[in-house]
Parts: structure tokens; C-alpha cells; sequence
């Protein structure tokens, strides 16, 4: 198929992130706090149409996580739908087994998951601790991991938020969910850690909704934005990407369960290689009418390797 030209939501270049840092906050319910009436975020998006998304199956070479900051995995996973929370705790260990596997790790450490659907979720209250909780896809071409959860009531446990990744956060995330063990084993020179996102479609042929992934190598780091994701215990940081046309994007066409995705969202090992990749799911214009709403699972894994 030919390269499609779509819709993508960038945050805008505002003079007031000059003087204000972008944040969202995240807000347990309480007396008084009215979520339709009282803003919690600075962030303000804007859309950029025509932006042109290559097919990865139509290059001429594979393309390599280390050089553009993603790849393709071949990958038949045991686990074609998630009802309970056991099967979503076998394939964080089926996700650390293929990351050892492919990137020649010597420890990963599956930290976290989301479930999402491309449906309306009409509800009240939710719980964040449920490993089963389905979200719709995430808003803004960013880097790390975002929520897109309607302001409603919800309950939460701390340790279960993840801090989002930037050059400054990633280092608190291994320290936080790294055991004492592991740290004392492999923080130290000779080992490389990264923090690696693994994206599966759960519909057999994805066309609802897929994931644009920005070669790392097209970004400036003028374009990337840190913001704050304030929590009730702690503060997280994300990546907002700004528009540059320089970017160059692309998406696996009729993306299937057996080719999950994989990108980099952090790397402590300095060099010209790929240490990000901002990504975004978008409307796709090649898309039928009648094509079965996006569902899919995604990872996040510290993943130590030997330099």
C-alpha cells in the first residue's frame, strides 16, 4: 500500500510554556473539585494535517531499534484476549522472555501494561488497580506513556503509577521498580539499561487506530517538550513533541498479533544510536468503515544488557 497522509496532534509552541512548564495533574476525587469546571492541565494541542506516515513494509531494509528507535518483532504470543488478571501477569513474563531474547538481555524487569480500546467508555469511577482496566488511545505525539482517561472518580494505590520517561525520570523508574538485588548486580560500568515499550494489536488485522512511530533521527531536541504528570505522591515526566517537518514517520499496515512493535523510550548509553521514539496513534484514512475498533497491549520493560 502506499504511504497515507494523516491527521497528527502535536503540542503547540505556546510563549507560555516560556515561563510555565506543561503539566497535567492527576486528582484523586475529593469535596468540592468539580472536573468539568475546574482545569487540571496547561496543555494546549494543535492539529497538523498531511503529514505524510511510510508503510515499514514497503522499505527496502528492516528497520533496527537501535538506528531509528523502532522495530518489528515476529512474535506469537499464547494470550489472544485479556478476562483475567492472571493472563495479563503471563504475558508481562512472556514480554520479558522475548525481550531477552531478541535484544540479548541479561535482566528484564515487565514493569507495567495497558489495555486499550478505541470505544467510548462511559463510567463514573474506575480503578487504576485493576489490571484489567481498558483506556482509549492516548492524546499528543509524545514519549513515554500517557493515561487518556476521562475525568471521572478513581482509586489508585501509589506504587502502581509509573513515572513517565524522560532523560530525567528514566533513572527514578529503574531505581523504583529495579530490585535491591538486581541494582547491586548490574548498576555499575559494562551494563546498558534501557526502558522498552512493546505495542500488540489484539484484533487479527489492525487497521482501526495503529501507531505512528517518529524516526528518532528527524527529531531536534528543540521539539521535545518535558512535562510534568503530577500524581498526589509524586511528579513524572513525559516528552510532548512539537511540529517540525523534518520528522519522518511510519506505521505497519494491517498491523497483525504475530508482528508486536517495539521502541525505545529510554537508554542510558550515550552515542548516536536511537534513545527515543515519539509515537501516536492516528485516524487512518485507508481504514473501512466497518473496521473492528482498535484493541491492544502494550509493555513497558527495564531491560539490562552487557555493553
Amino acid at each position: 500500500m502506499p504511504s497515507v497522509q494523516a491527521t497528527l496532534e502535536y503540542l503547540q509552541r505556546l510563549p507560555l510554556y516560556d515561563e510555565e512548564k506543561p503539566y497535567w495533574c492527576f486528582l484523586p476525587p475529593h469535596e468540592g473539585f468539580d472536573p468539568d469546571t475546574q482545569r487540571v492541565d496547561n496543555l494546549e494541542f494543535e492539529d497538523h494535517s498531511n503529514i505524510k506516515i511510510r508503510d515499514i513494509r514497503e522499505l527496502d531494509e528492516p528497520v533496527k531499534i537501535d538506528d531509528c528507535g523502532f522495530e518489528v518483532l515476529e512474535h506469537h504470543s499464547k494470550f489472544t484476549r485479556f478476562d483475567e488478571a492472571n493472563q495479563v501477569e503471563q504475558y508481562r513474563l512472556e514480554t520479558e522472555e522475548l525481550l531477552k531474547e531478541r535484544l540479548g538481555a541479561v535482566h528484564v524487569k515487565c514493569y507495567d501494561h495497558r489495555l486499550r480500546k478505541n470505544i467510548p467508555h462511559q463510567r463514573t469511577e474506575f480503578d487504576l488497580n485493576d489490571p484489567l482496566l481498558r483506556e482509549g488511545p492516548a492524546r499528543g505525539v509524545h514519549n513515554g506513556e500517557l493515561w487518556n482517561i476521562s475525568w471521572a472518580a478513581f482509586f489508585f494505590e501509589s506504587n502502581i503509577w509509573c513515572l513517565d520517561i524522560t532523560y530525567d525520570s528514566g533513572p527514578q523508574v529503574i531505581n523504583r521498580y529495579l530490585s535491591d538485588n538486581s541494582l547491586e548486580q548490574f548498576l555499575k560500568p559494562g551494563y546498558r539499561f534501557r526502558i522498552i515499550n512493546t505495542w500488540r494489536t489484539l484484533v487479527p488485522t489492525l487497521e482501526d487506530r495503529p501507531l505512528a512511530l517518529c524516526d528518532s533521527r528527524t527529531v531536534g531536541p528543540e521539539d521535545l517538550v518535558a512535562a510534568d504528570r503530577i500524581i498526589p505522591d509524586r511528579v513524572g515526566e513525559v516528552y510532548y513533541l512539537t511540529h517540525n517537518p523534518k520528522h519522518s514517520w511510519y506505521w505497519l499496515e494491517k498491523q497483525t498479533p504475530s508482528e508486536p512493535l517495539a521502541f525505545v523510550m529510554y537508554d542510558t548509553k550515550a552515542g548516536s544510536h536511537a534513545r527515543f521514539c515519539p509515537h501516536v496513534s492516528f485516524v487512518n484514512p485507508l481504514a473501512p468503515e466497518d473496521a473492528a475498533p482498535r484493541e491492544s497491549i502494550e509493555t513497558r520493560s527495564i531491560v539490562i544488557t552487557k555493553e
